[in-house]
């Protein structure tokens, strides 16, 4: 198992609690929603905040051309 796949079910269990426990003063129904969201939108959260964090790190420790490299390096190249 990778480093992706536990953060992925982290961002489940943490953003289906989030979403139960806001939905929860509507309503059950809205807490279940609420559940189902979070657990659909936890995992995709939590990677996009973790990349964001990451480019920051880089930012702070390399320098703004060392973000730029990386983000240039994470897309392929379209051959024409």
């Amino acid at each position: 198992m990778t480093l992706l796949e536990p953060v992925m079910l982290v961002g489940a269990a943490i953003g289906g609690v989030v979403g139960a426990v806001w939905g929860f003063g509507s309503g059950i129904g809205w807490a279940a929603a609420g559940l189902v969201g979070g657990v659909v939108l936890g995992p995709i959260l939590t990677i996009v905040l973790l990349m964001v964090l990451w480019m920051l790190m880089t930012l702070v420790t390399k320098g703004p051309r060392a973000v730029l490299r990386d983000l240039r390096g994470m897309f392929p190249r379209e051959r024409s």
